[in-house]
């Protein structure tokens, strides 16, 4: 009965878009009235939510209940359909804290949870917080509104302030660099399940208070380079912010032999690509960030949630303790095949639509050189894609657990091939995709829709293509090219074991640890560029900051120490002679 009740919880974001009759006006105290209302853009992030929290509920129903999840499950829920249909600071502020502790309180029930994740998850979140009040505070004093409208009639100054305290508190949520230093740590020792979550819906949270910015875009810090960018400074520094971002953390994906982090960097690397998308501002460029966001929500959930039940089944998180689970594990195979087809924006998957759409943006923006830098982010992520799939699946399994391994429980296995079927489908209809979901948005935000000439079909001034056409091409090639391998299935060479092969003129034997997957992508430190990437860390940076800190704050302990009666005396001379002056002013 339960359980039940946590799923009918889960079910609740799907519910508040069925049941929502209009704005709401709900008076606080004197002076301050809650507004929620179920804007479009609201709305597709609620969608996200809908879609998303049954998927993750599901598999955590498996065992015995467990209340105290659940009920912060639910409180993380309300709390982020409260941001999400807050009309005012006010109530955006009460939910974003209700997601943040709830998630944090979810976050310490994992059994791997250690001090520094937890410290580094509630500081850069606290930071989070208080960036966004300071936000509010900032604007209520300008406007004596707290309104999230009243941001649109602000002056450039004002606008150039509130850009940065909003900014950075949403950077943060979404983990860019360089403030990304709590989500691999979180993602890798979050609860196996709770990190789709955290990855796949969480996130999307700072993505819609980003999407909140081109409000407080200032025309240019001048009319000259305004001209030369071709567009608003405040988003060329975004969307560059989210091209290092997704280059930075490609490479460290890459470098990754545990798949919890590797995901987590795609994640930050991912996202990156959203945040980019979004400091264009155009409506190609926004309609691309909410097909990625969409596409993302989908493929993080199915990757997280089919690497969770690997965990399950075999113990092991790292590449170098699986392999040969294509035969044991197979519709967990097929689960991380489309997700990294889709993580990959390859045809004929609808991460390739995605990308489609942020790529014309960026060109119609004349962007040109943050196109060549995000083109060199999405090919070098094949390298990880591959990287997930050939080391759990393929390979010799180098493990006894990996070797006895059988397929996830079902509570795993129904939200992967739902969430396969999903992706699928948008491949074959991504003009649905933007009729349905992505133009409302664009008219809600007063932007020009893309518009679909038929569902199957996506199209732009430069071109597109049929969802159909495409999908029936590759299952055409797959048919065929399987027809072939079973029509000469019987004229190859069977080997006789997994080990019969040779190399150096040596026979290896069933002792000698072979896996393919081992060690992908350590060719690449010989690169320059990539190497100081892979050698560097934000760490560094965040120790030599508290370094200093403890220093200044030593030195201050030190001087306060001597004789606190003379700086107590001396702090209330001040305030008494700033109370003087300020009468004497206003007098």
């Amino acid at each position: 009965m339960l359980k039940l009740l946590f799923l009918s919880l889960a079910l609740t974001p799907a519910a508040t878009l069925f049941t929502w009759n209009g704005a709401v006006a709900w008076p606080l105290f004197d002076g301050i009235t809650l507004l929620f209302d179920l804007t479009p853009l609201a709305a597709f992030f609620m969608a996200l939510l809908a879609i998303g929290a049954p998927f993750v509920a599901l598999p955590m129903l498996r065992g015995k209940s467990d209340e105290p999840t659940y009920a912060l499950y639910a409180v993380l829920l309300l709390g982020m359909q409260l941001l999400l249909l807050a009309g005012d600071f006010i109530g955006f502020f009460i939910g974003w804290e209700m997601m943040t502790w709830s998630s944090y309180l979810l976050l310490l029930r994992s059994p791997r949870i250690d001090l520094e994740g937890a410290q580094s998850y509630i500081l850069f979140n606290l930071a989070s917080a208080f960036l966004l009040l300071a936000g509010m505070l900032f604007l209520y004093s300008i406007t004596d509104d707290f309104r999230i409208q009243a941001i649109d009639g602000l002056l450039t100054p004002d606008k150039w302030a509130l850009f940065t305290l909003f900014g950075l508190a949403f950077l943060i949520k979404v983990g860019a660099l360089p403030l990304h230093l709590w989500v691999p740590r979180s993602y890798d020792q979050a609860p196996d399940v709770f990190s789709a979550f955290l990855s796949a819906l969480m996130s999307k949270m700072g993505i819609y208070g980003l999407m909140l910015l081109p409000l407080l875009f200032p025309d240019g810090l001048s009319e000259i380079s305004g001209r030369f960018l071709n567009g608003p400074v405040a988003g060329y520094v975004l969307a560059w912010i989210g091209v290092i971002t997704s280059i930075i953390a490609t490479f460290k994906a890459i470098a990754q032999e545990d798949m919890k982090r590797l995901l987590a960097y795609s994640s930050i690397a991912q996202v990156g690509y959203i945040v980019t998308a979004l400091g264009v501002g155009s409506s190609l460029a926004i309609g691309g960030a909410l097909f990625q966001a969409l596409v993302h929500t989908l493929v993080k959930l199915l990757l997280f949630i089919t690497i969770a039940g690997i965990i399950l089944q075999t113990g092991h998180r790292r590449f170098t303790d699986l392999g040969q689970l294509i035969s044991r594990m197979p519709i967990s195979f097929f689960g991380v095949l489309i997700g990294i087809i889709g993580l990959a924006g390859m045809p004929p998957l609808p991460g390739f639509a995605a990308k489609y759409l942020m790529y014309i943006g960026l060109i119609d923006a004349h962007w040109l050189l943050l196109l060549a830098a995000l083109i060199l982010s999405s090919t070098a992520s094949f390298v990880y894609c591959y990287k997930l799939i050939y080391g759990p699946f393929l390979g010799h399994a180098n493990s006894p657990e990996a070797k006895i391994a059988t397929e996830a429980p079902w509570h795993y296995l129904v939200p992967q091939i739902l969430l396969m079927g999903m992706l699928v489908a948008l491949g074959i209809f991504p003009g649905w995709a933007i009729e349905v979901l992505i133009d409302p948005v664009l008219i809600g935000l007063g932007m020009t829709p893309i518009g679909a000439p038929a569902w199957s079909v996506l199209a732009t001034s430069y071109g597109g293509y049929d969802g159909i056409a495409v999908m029936g091409v590759f299952a055409t090639i797959f048919v065929l090219i399987t027809a072939l391998f079973f029509l000469g299935r019987g004229r190859m060479h069977r080997a006789t074991s997994s080990y019969d092969l040779s190399f150096c003129g040596e026979v290896p034997t069933a002792a000698t640890p072979l896996h393919y997957g081992a060690g992908m992508g350590r060719e690449l430190r010989r690169v320059p560029l990539i190497g100081w990437i892979l050698r560097h860390t934000t760490i560094n940076f965040y120790s030599g900051l508290m370094h200093q800190t403890q220093a200044t704050a030593g030195m201050i302990g030190t001087l306060y120490g001597s004789n606190p009666q003379v700086w107590i005396l001396f702090a209330v001379l001040i305030f008494a002679l700033t109370l003087t002056v300020q009468m004497l002013t206003g007098a």
